[in-house]
């Protein structure tokens, strides 16, 4: 009797054991459950949309840095471009410009000029300037001639530069490219006049104003250089 009754509460600590350890192995498995799918599904739309944000703001502000650029370059060649024209018409000479026939072809070759004429390309300001001025690199005399041409649907401001009376020397660079306008006007009887010619005038303009228009977000933005000859009238 005592023997039976050992082994029936042998039996209920046995089972009262299994069943604790597989209780025990339950709980372990609910604490390193991984994640549904609804949870991995909401954490990658969250991803994408922190991702997204941060995307788009670095490229908002990549856009916003490169146009800085763009314009900034714009502004310094349209301010250096006006500085260099501005000394050259400074240095402008006239010789055997109108008032009467050059004598030999030789003296037709050392003649100077000063020439605005007042043209228009798609329908904008493209002014030519052609004129013979000393350099102010230097102690030379150079024809310089300022014109405007028009390459895909977009103006490029050059010029052509050669050594006076060496018409084999010359050469042409681009000075600024995507203008919306280039304009040379001269103070004439108290008005400004987009032309000049020293074969009709017999003198040099007293006052030039160069403009160079471009595009700064959306607004046309012009940018303007006055300047006097100042070497005198006829040589």
């Amino acid at each position: 009797m005592t023997n039976s009754r050992f082994n029936i509460q042998d039996s209920i600590s046995e089972k009262s054991s299994i069943l604790n350890f597989e209780f025990s192995i339950l709980n372990s498995r609910e604490a390193g459950a991984g994640f549904t799918l609804i949870e991995v599904l909401i954490s990658l739309t969250l991803l994408v949309i922190v991702l997204g944000a941060v995307y788009g703001s670095f490229f908002s502000v990549r856009r916003v840095l490169d146009r800085f650029d763009d314009v900034s370059v714009k502004y310094h060649e349209a301010r250096t471009a006006l500085d260099i024209m501005r000394r050259e018409v400074e240095g402008a000479l006239l010789k055997n410009a109108g008032g009467g026939q050059a004598d030999t072809r030789v003296e037709i070759a050392n003649s100077t000029a000063f020439v605005i004429k007042d043209r228009d390309v798609l329908g904008k300001s493209a002014s030519e300037m052609s004129l013979t001025a000393l350099s102010f690199r230097g102690s030379s005399v150079n024809a310089l001639s300022y014109y405007v041409e028009e390459k895909d649907d977009k103006l490029i401001l050059l010029k052509k530069e050669a050594p006076h009376g060496v018409r084999s020397g010359e050469y042409s660079t681009g000075v600024i490219e995507g203008i919306e306008g280039f304009s040379v006007e001269t103070f004439f009887r108290d008005r400004w006049v987009r032309t000049w010619d020293t074969a009709d005038t017999g003198k040099l303009p007293e006052v030039v104003r160069v403009s160079i228009s471009f595009e700064d977000n959306g607004r046309t933005v012009k940018l303007t250089e006055y300047a006097r000859p100042r070497v005198g009238g006829k040589l």
